[in-house]
């Protein structure tokens, strides 16, 4: 049972025990106000990007029109998550773990180098085993088997339904 006292919340043990006084996060180590943020810098970034482009009317949409449009959505959005932070028991951001973000890059990386050269069945595997090398509970096993299936569906859509010109296997 929490009870909001001010800055604090106190935490009361229901078996007889005393209470706790645990200290609010700050606004500005909350995961809410971080998320909002970022979606409202991507919002201002589709704004500085499409500026060059004519708009338009809404009758006749041009190039610059949803692009706005979703620009407004995102920044909206974001102000709604980043006031979500003002409510009592928003939790604060945890710190940051190298091994995720090292893992999801390299997948990312290794696709972008492998996909011309080595084939979309090669950089899809490379891809899926980042992933698998960003968690330390992965199973090896389940990850090859995840990674094969994932290649075939990929040279299955890309290369043989939709006729892309990507290289299947290396060139």
């Amino acid at each position: 049972m929490a009870v909001r006292q001010g800055r604090f919340r106190r935490s009361v043990d229901r078996r007889g025990g005393g209470s706790t006084i645990a200290p609010q996060p700050t606004l500005l180590v909350r995961k809410d106000v971080w998320a909002g943020l970022l979606l409202a810098a991507f919002g201002v970034a589709g704004l500085a990007l499409g500026a060059d482009l004519p708009l338009g009317s809404a009758g006749r949409m041009g190039p610059g029109y949803f692009p706005r449009g979703l620009s407004f959505v995102l920044i909206v959005f974001g102000a709604i998550v980043a006031l979500r932070a003002l409510a009592p028991g928003s939790e604060a951001v945890e710190r940051m773990r190298l091994r995720p973000l090292l893992g999801i890059v390299a997948g990312g990386v290794a696709f972008a180098w492998l996909i011309d050269e080595g084939g979309i069945l090669l950089a899809s595997v490379a891809a899926i085993a980042g992933g698998g090398l960003a968690d330390r509970e992965s199973r090896w096993g389940e990850v090859a088997v995840l990674a094969v299936i994932s290649a075939g569906f990929c040279a299955a859509v890309f290369v043989w339904a939709l006729r892309l010109p990507i290289p299947l296997w290396f060139r």
